[in-house]
């Protein structure tokens, strides 16, 4: 998974300000929605362009949707017992069958 000490910076250069502005004022979002944008920019630039295109609201909809799936898969027990035995968190993921893909 991609780790990043500068939240929003992969996405910052895919995406307009305002919708970066957005993601950063909304209390929706957290550190792991971040990591999803920027994830989805790095891996997938020209598809998340595309979605912004057609409309920010869908774009933001499609990222706390995202959020949410990864967020509950990587807090309930059974993620939390996996991570413990040393699985990252895309793993936790793939074996719950959880995209982390755009």
């Amino acid at each position: 998974m991609l780790i990043d000490h500068m939240p929003l910076r992969i996405a910052s250069g895919v995406l307009a300000a305002t919708t970066i502005e957005s993601v950063r004022q909304s209390t929706s979002y957290h550190a792991c929605g971040w990591q999803i944008l920027d994830r989805w920019a790095f891996n997938s630039p020209e598809q998340l362009r595309a979605l912004e295109a057609q409309g920010e609201l869908l774009l933001l909809g499609r990222l706390l949707e995202q959020q949410m799936l990864e967020h509950e898969a990587l807090i309930l027990p059974l993620g939390l017992a996996q991570r413990r035995q040393g699985l990252a968190d895309h793993e936790v993921l793939a074996l719950r069958g959880n995209s982390t893909e755009l």
